[in-house]
């Protein structure tokens, strides 16, 4: 959750730059949501989304090179109408993700499910999106079909909006989860996981959960860590995974920079201490 937190914040500064090549919300405080879905994966599943930070997990969780991530942000030769491949693309794990329109659609992860379905492997697809998208005609398609067919396939909303949710899941079973809790994402949607992979048919899994505005008890980062505080975890111990998170992304930027340039990627110099942002 850290190396996501600092790679929105690397991103959030190229935007203020007008250094991106397409649009890119920040996503702090939605974590949790982003890796404790990707942290339920199973091997052999797949991911479809069309949501950036969503995309970065899978990066991260899969130990894939961030700095080609960054560079598709920013280069005139990645982005979203150029005809370079994205690399976005994971194939570790049978993750996949691409930031083509045609992945954002639920139909496409409808669509894999049937693939999976009929060669009976007992694999999942899973399907992130936003609150909107399920209001879309594309996803009433998708649950129809997928209710129908009893597919394996999971739908997982993420909700950063708090708000009272009205949204018709077309007879889905629908586990709600607090989108804060990373644990509690990994949980809820490895429940899904497991129900759709049983044959039990589509899940739809509500991680509700809003975009952190300084240090609060609802940021996700500053609840595990006191969680793992009050488990036994040195505070010294936390700091290193912060600030090696901190390094990784400094170099994946510097990485970019360097992709793009056509240049060695120069060495990152830490100072004597990280400031601790925690």
């Amino acid at each position: 959750m850290w190396v996501l937190r600092l790679l929105d914040m690397a991103v959030e500064e190229l935007r203020i730059d007008g250094r991106l090549n397409q649009p890119v919300q920040t996503a702090c405080g939605q974590e949790a949501v982003a890796i404790g879905t990707a942290a339920a994966l199973r091997p052999g599943d797949l991911m479809t989304t069309g949501i950036i930070h969503l995309q970065h997990a899978q990066q991260i969780g899969c130990s894939l090179p961030l700095g080609p991530a960054i560079a598709a942000l920013i280069g005139p030769d990645f982005g979203p109408d150029s005809d370079e491949a994205a690399p976005f693309v994971a194939s570790i794990r049978g993750l996949s993700a691409s930031s083509s329109a045609l992945q954002q659609s639920p139909l496409l992860a409808v669509g894999h499910a049937y693939g999976k379905q009929l060669i009976d492997d007992g694999r999942v697809t899973v399907c992130a999106m936003q609150t909107r998208d399920v209001k879309s005609a594309d996803f009433a398609e998708a649950a129809q079909i997928a209710m129908s067919w009893q597919l394996p396939v999971v739908f997982v909303v993420e909700n950063a909006r708090q708000a009272t949710d009205t949204a018709d899941y077309h007879g889905m079973p629908v586990l709600a989860v607090d989108g804060n809790d990373v644990e509690a994402v990994r949980n809820s949607v490895a429940e899904a996981v497991q129900r759709a992979s049983a044959g039990e048919g589509p899940v739809l899994v509500q991680a509700v959960t809003r975009r952190a505005i300084g240090v609060s008890s609802v940021d996700p980062l500053v609840f595990e860590r006191q969680r793992l505080i009050s488990g036994g975890i040195s505070a010294g111990h936390l700091y290193e995974v912060e600030r090696r998170a901190r390094h990784l992304v400094a170099e994946a930027e510097a990485h970019a920079r360097a992709m793009l340039a056509e240049e060695q990627p120069a060495p990152i110099r830490e100072p004597e201490s990280w400031p601790a942002a925690s």
